[in-house]
């Protein structure tokens, strides 16, 4: 069951001010009044729908950054340039490139500096897509691009983020790798790209808080391709398993302020092509940090799950890490196998559905056809389990159908603009969900629920859309429903006293 308790204050214009020139003040870092009230008259919106938080570095004197994660699909990039805040150019052009690519399933959010304004757009780009089909792009330039080959060698072959910083003239691209960040794994992805490898005392420190299939962010250089920098992340790293933090990163989380029930922190450790290094730290501000990262499958510190997008290219034979770290890799084919044509030829297959994972709509799913684990155009077919007395998030397909084959048990499915509707399927009955659809599932039995899930969209973690401001309408239905389903199987005992199932 989602528990609906509002998890966070709403975002004050006045109350950010006043919270972030006093944070400036105590890290020494730079801060312009006149310049973040133009960026909250611009994007005010997003900070009081997204998430919000802190930013900065161990860096003495550096800026003091703050960021919006968006919960709405919008051109920020349009409104920042409308607004004065940017000049449109090959930055620009990039972002709109991946939007227009990823469709209705890219977020931008926007990265502001307290001193100079506009820093960073994100792009979000609806879960894990191949890095060729993020990098092979025409609007990608032709020396960026160049880096696929060693990439996919190195196994860093799927990214969930990517990011134009306009300070620097620069791309981020987020990958998610398989684990674990042993020295000779964390000295193989960092020769992928040019860069020196920590000292392995080094590498322990971030292992013991990254999750086991963590992530990397490349910053390139937009004119000449080459990587300056590489940078492990850990989010929500818990305060009993902070480790020793540098004066600078230690007074910004005592003195971040947080309006979230849930405080987020975290940490990342940036290692330069010159050798040099340094640690930047994240806080939570606003907006339930915490589950804007759960929707968008961000790993957390202490995760123990594995990512089934590489589990899955793992089984169709793409990258597979080795037990000391490093990662052996079969055939070109074999790795991007959605590739058509001569190098991945479509052959009949069959699929071993043994990974478990909870998809973004909160559901236990297992691993099935795809294109990721079978090169699929244009099915996708999974094994879902849904434990007793369980809902999962409400959330749309946009632009595909699906159908549910119910195998054991008995689902619910309230569905309807405002979830007005709701239908019943059981074992031996299928259920159809047009595209475009709010809905959510739901177990209200005691029993577990299992079926066959297929739907239109090849990918394995498929074009999901959540719909959070359903879920207090999904929890309310979702609670009665249950109790009366609670009341309808009390029961009689042959011994004449009353059981309550």
């Amino acid at each position: 069951m989602i528990d609906t308790v509002k998890t966070y204050e709403e975002f004050s214009e006045t109350r950010f001010l006043s919270d972030v020139a006093a944070l400036a003040k105590t890290l020494g870092a730079p801060y312009e009044e006149r310049t973040t009230r133009r960026v909250l008259e611009v994007f005010g919106s997003h900070f009081h729908s997204g998430a919000v938080l802190w930013k900065t570095t161990d860096r003495p004197g550096d800026h003091l950054g703050y960021r919006f994660f968006a919960r709405e699909r919008t051109d920020t990039v349009r409104t920042a340039v409308e607004a004065g805040l940017l000049q449109a150019g090959p930055l620009t052009a990039l972002v709109d490139a991946w939007d227009r690519t990823f469709g209705t399933d890219a977020i931008q959010s926007c990265d502001f500096d307290a001193f100079n304004g506009a820093a960073k757009t994100w792009v979000y780009l609806g879960g894990m897509r191949p890095a060729e089909q993020v990098l092979d792009h025409a609007a990608v330039p032709a020396a960026l691009r160049a880096h696929l080959p060693a990439l996919t060698r190195a196994g860093l072959d799927h990214v969930r983020f990517t990011a134009v910083d306009y300070r620097s003239a620069t791309v981020n691209v987020y990958f998610r790798a398989r684990g674990p960040l042993t020295p000779a794994r964390c000295a193989q992805v960092l020769a992928a790209v040019g860069i020196p490898a920590p000292e392995e005392d080094a590498v322990a420190r971030v292992r013991a808080v990254a999750p086991e299939d963590f992530c990397l962010a490349v910053t390139f250089s937009l004119t000449t391709g080459t990587a300056s920098r590489a940078c492990f992340y850990a989010l929500g790293v818990p305060e009993a398993r902070m480790p020793a933090l540098p004066p600078r990163i230690g007074e910004f989380f005592s003195a971040a302020p947080c309006h979230d029930t849930e405080v987020i922190r975290g940490l990342g450790w940036s290692y330069g092509a010159d050798g040099s290094a340094y640690l930047k730290a994240e806080h939570a501000y606003s907006g339930d940090m915490a589950a804007r990262l759960r929707d968008w499958d961000c790993y957390l510190t202490g995760s123990t799950g594995r990512d089934p997008v590489l589990a899955a290219a793992e089984h169709a034979g793409g990258t597979v890490p080795a037990t000391d770290g490093a990662v052996a890799v079969r055939t070109p084919a074999a790795a991007h196998p959605h590739r058509r044509g001569p190098a991945a030829e479509a052959l009949c297959r069959v699929v071993d559905p043994s990974t478990r994972y909870e998809g973004k709509q909160r559901m236990g799913l297992i691993t099935g056809v795809s294109r990721q684990t079978v090169g699929s155009e244009a099915l996708c077919m999974h094994l879902i389990a849904m434990p007793p007395r369980t809902r999962g998030a409400v959330h749309i397909h946009d632009g595909h159908e699906s159908s549910l084959l119910v195998t054991g048990g008995r689902t619910r499915t309230y569905f309807g603009h405002d979830l007005e509707h709701h239908v019943d399927a059981e074992a031996g009955q299928l259920l159809y969900i047009p595209a475009g659809m709010p809905h959510v599932a739901a177990n209200l039995q005691d029993e577990p629920a299992a079926g066959v899930l297929a739907r239109t969209d090849p990918e394995e973690q498929e074009s999901v859309r959540l719909l959070p401001a359903l879920e207090q309408k999904a929890a309310a239905l979702f609670d009665a429903h249950l109790a009366a389903a609670d009341d309808a199987r009390t029961v009689t005992a042959p011994s004449g006293t009353t059981r309550t199932a």
